[in-house]
């Protein structure tokens, strides 16, 4: 799952957890800039049962990375 929010594009990356049928959450954040394209990725310790809720969180978490609003990520580019 993808999204454009702000000037940033989100894509929701969740994992599944190799020996659980349980679900982890991860969104790439991405930017277009004079200097190029530039990535960053953001990892949480949540777990999910499956992978459109993780999805969900992922878009989530980088909504909040992007408004300054989570307490532990920041984007730095």
């Amino acid at each position: 799952m993808n999204i454009r929010y702000k000037d940033y594009d989100l894509d929701a990356a969740p994992a599944k957890s190799y020996d659980k049928d349980e679900w982890m959450t991860s969104v790439h954040i991405n930017k277009l800039s004079s200097d190029g394209y530039k990535t960053k990725a953001f990892y949480c310790k949540e777990i999910f049962d499956t992978k459109e809720e993780a999805d969900d969180h992922s878009m989530i978490l980088g909504k909040q990375i992007v408004d300054g609003e989570h307490p532990d990520f920041k984007i730095d580019f």
